[in-house]
């Protein structure tokens, strides 16, 4: 998802080191196998799905072990590279977890009519006063994002790779305001998006529309996507016939993988507690292309109704993204918690521009924690009603 003025793939692990030499270590590591990624990803087996130019990466056979499998192996089927488990015992766990859980596939996408795209920041970036970092305001993203100041892709310094974990929160409406429909929320991770014509990214979607009969009363859906925009729309990810089953509370993992300019992009999503995953193939069709000068991990609501507006938001009350951390092409990483001027703190505003209706709650720059959570949260209208379009 995009601002509305509207991957050199890199085999790299997913792990955090947690100690300054592990970094240093696993960045050297990175850049030795990059290339074997890139050429892996790209003849690695895929079947075709219902959309043009989408494909998914074939099931692995029966009796393929993650665990004991090599690197590139793992590759070949479009999963993360598994990390180091001597070098980031946390990383590894999680990894593991993804893995073991993943007991159904994804086997197609539907597009939808929406798109996650940023909207024009609302107003003018500020530093902020407990940090380097920079506040800046959007009328449909809230979270954070790493950024850098690349127009077009760099081998070493665009974003190659981003991860993260989180839950997907319930879909309801502002309390004592159910007057519009249907209210949305998308949760994600991408590469590009805020200073750049396209986006690619994957997440969770949470979807609430009100009864016509029973006020505030009404039908909550859930779903997993991809998105590359401008090329392709949210593509609803499918389970065999059905969409794969997504449910408030599921623990979402996804890594979204970045390559160079038109080449075909690649998004790896795992619902943890459903037990199905599948990584996706994107190939260009229109568009600017990859540049991977942003990394970031937002809450948003999507654009458009019938009138071009972003859709209304759900009173998702509070989120919370964990191991969230991405990295460039050398291997050095970025995260959430960092305080540099280039991390934008990202707070979404009302359709008046002026409202804040969700941002982060909390997050740090120290600590495991802080530099890899974020906890967000809605407030004003978007929490108690009375948002006008």
């Amino acid at each position: 998802m995009q601002p509305q003025n509207c991957q050199t793939l890199s085999r790299m692990s997913i792990v955090i080191a947690i100690v300054t030499f592990f970094v240093v270590s696993f960045s050297m590591l990175a850049v030795a196998q990059s290339e074997d990624a890139n050429a892996l990803f790209a003849v690695a087996p895929k079947l075709a799905t219902s959309v043009n130019g989408v494909s998914i990466f074939a099931v692995p056979p029966k009796g393929f072990n993650p665990l004991t499998a090599t690197n590139e192996e793992i590759l070949t089927y479009g999963l993360p590279q598994r990390p180091d488990k001597d070098v980031d015992e946390r990383g590894y766990s999680v990894w593991e977890r993804a893995m073991l859980s993943s007991t159904t596939h994804v086997t197609d996408v539907r597009a939808t009519p929406y798109s996650s795209r940023a909207m024009t920041p609302t107003g003018k970036p500020e530093k902020m006063a407990e940090s380097a970092a920079t506040a800046v305001s959007s009328l449909n993203w809230s979270g954070i994002a790493n950024t850098n100041k690349n127009t077009k892709w760099n081998n070493n310094t665009s974003f190659t790779q981003v991860a993260s974990v989180w839950n997907v929160p319930f879909a309801r409406a502002p309390f004592g305001d159910c007057s519009f429909s249907p209210l949305q929320e998308v949760s994600w991770n991408g590469i590009d998006g805020w200073s750049s014509g396209d986006v690619v990214q994957g997440g969770s979607g949470s979807y609430f529309t009100p009864s016509l009969f029973i006020p505030c009363v009404g039908d909550a859906n859930y779903f997993g996507w991809v998105e590359w925009y401008p090329s392709y729309p949210i593509l609803e990810l499918m389970c065999g016939s059905s969409p794969c089953p997504v449910s408030s509370g599921d623990d979402f993992f996804v890594v979204t993988f970045a390559s160079p300019g038109f080449a075909n992009q690649n998004v790896y999503v795992n619902d943890l507690t459903q037990g199905w995953a599948g990584t996706t193939n994107l190939s260009w069709k229109s568009g600017p292309g990859v540049v991977g000068n942003s990394a970031e991990y937002i809450v948003e609501r999507p654009c458009c109704d019938s009138n071009g507006r972003n859709q209304p938001l759900i009173d998702y009350m509070y989120e919370f993204f964990d191991f969230a951390h991405a990295a460039d092409g050398k291997g050095t990483e970025f995260y959430p918690g960092s305080s540099s001027a280039s991390t934008l703190i990202i707070t979404m505003d009302a359709d008046d521009g002026t409202t804040p209706i969700s941002h982060p709650r909390s997050y740090g720059t120290a600590g495991n924690e802080g530099k890899y959570a974020i906890w967000m949260e809605d407030l004003n209208c978007a929490y108690v009603g009375g948002c006008t379009p």
